[in-house]
């Protein structure tokens, strides 16, 4: 499949669900947990000039607006429904801080008019539906300045607790799914092909243009977002399942859980 059907039939996907997609995502505890946790993590880098890749529908491109130290956030999705639906928050503002673009990763560079930023950022894998993630590194590397850091989430491959809990309840199919070369998406009933990523594969698109400087595994024995309501919000299971997170992070079991973040600085003298 050529890179612009295949990105057609992303946008295709997303476009679906775009008008009740932040309603949805913004209930999920889990979910929230890991976005704070990923906010916090970019906002370490001292952020100014931004991008971010995946916007969806621009929660986060909004939310680091209202930073005052934060001066732009430009962003990149595939999603025409996405696009419109940001391009009319940023209207509404009328400051130019946000602005959404219509394109892929690799496009960024071009999207950007030869334009540099600080700070890229990818929240919840929207790196996984990319048609070269070799190419969307180059890219990335390119737009950021000296200096400048990528704060990137993966969909992880090697989320332990998937494979080992549908083994138990007699999926072997979906036990492996996140291991093949074409990964269905997280929908029992709609089809979106992408790919998890390893530690390794992330290292080896990555390593040629940029260093990493940080890593770090989310919900390695906590039940994924998706299973939420195991582990309720508050609950002596939520609490001790973060707890044991935050130690696992820091072990060689950290890329066992469902997520995976980078940190990755472009040297400051190439």
């Amino acid at each position: 499949m050529s890179e612009g059907r295949y990105y057609d039939e992303v946008a295709a996907y997303y476009d679906v669900e775009a008008e009740e997609f932040e309603a949805r995502v913004c209930t999920n505890h889990v979910r929230q947990h890991m976005l704070d946790a990923f906010r916090d993590v970019t906002l370490a880098q001292s952020p100014c000039r931004m991008l971010e890749i995946g916007y969806g529908p621009g929660v986060d491109m909004l939310w680091f607006a209202e930073r005052p130290e934060v001066t732009v956030v430009h962003g990149l999705d595939v999603a025409p429904s996405f696009h419109r639906i940001v391009l009319a928050k940023a209207e509404s503002r009328g400051d130019g801080k946000v602005r959404p673009m219509l394109g892929a990763a690799e496009e960024a560079s071009t999207a950007l008019g030869g334009q540099t930023v600080d700070t890229v950022f990818v929240y919840f894998g929207a790196l996984n539906t990319t048609t070269d993630l070799q190419q969307s590194a180059k890219a990335i590397a390119e737009v950021l300045e000296p200096g400048g850091r990528a704060v990137l989430s993966f969909v992880n491959r090697w989320y332990l607790f998937d494979v080992f809990w549908n083994l138990v309840m007699l999926r072997p199919r979906a036990a492996f799914a996140r291991l093949r070369p074409v990964w269905g998406g997280y929908s029992p009933t709609r089809h979106l092909p992408s790919v998890c990523y390893s530690s390794r594969q992330v290292r080896k698109a990555f390593a040629p243009h940029l260093k990493r400087v940080r890593r770090e595994g989310f919900c390695i024995t906590h039940p994924a977002w998706y299973r939420h309501q195991w582990a309720p919000k508050g609950s002596v299971r939520n609490r001790i399942f973060l707890a044991i997170d935050r130690v696992l992070r820091y072990t060689p079991f950290w890329n066992l859980g469902e997520y995976s973040l980078y940190v990755y600085e472009r040297p400051r003298t190439d």
